[in-house]
């Protein structure tokens, strides 16, 4: 499993907007879930994981794909409008899970 981790400050009080203009209009097979976290004592940073349940080398295949390219481009355009700077962006693999104990 992959993770894409991007960690954002948006300008003041944009959260409702962003959280509108950081949704896919395209999910390409794989990407499961994205999940959205806020600072709790900065509400305007923000970070957002995309869980991919895909290897490096289909994540590396999926990035070429146009109607990905198109559907990102996109998507970014409509986020930058709400971000003042980008912190973090990279792909994390799973090395490990931890669970409670049964």
């Amino acid at each position: 499993m992959l993770c894409t981790v991007t960690v954002r400050r948006l300008k003041p009080g944009t959260y409702e907007a962003f959280r509108e203009a950081v949704e896919p209009t395209y999910w390409p097979a794989g990407l499961t879930t994205i999940k959205i976290l806020r600072n709790g004592e900065d509400p305007d940073e923000v970070c957002t994981l995309g869980e991919l349940d895909m290897s490096a080398q289909a994540l590396e295949d999926l990035r070429d794909t146009p109607e990905l390219l198109i559907a990102e481009a996109e998507r970014l355009e409509r986020v930058t409008a709400f971000t003042e700077d980008v912190m973090v962006n990279t792909v994390f693999e799973l090395a490990d899970e931890l669970h409670p104990p049964a």
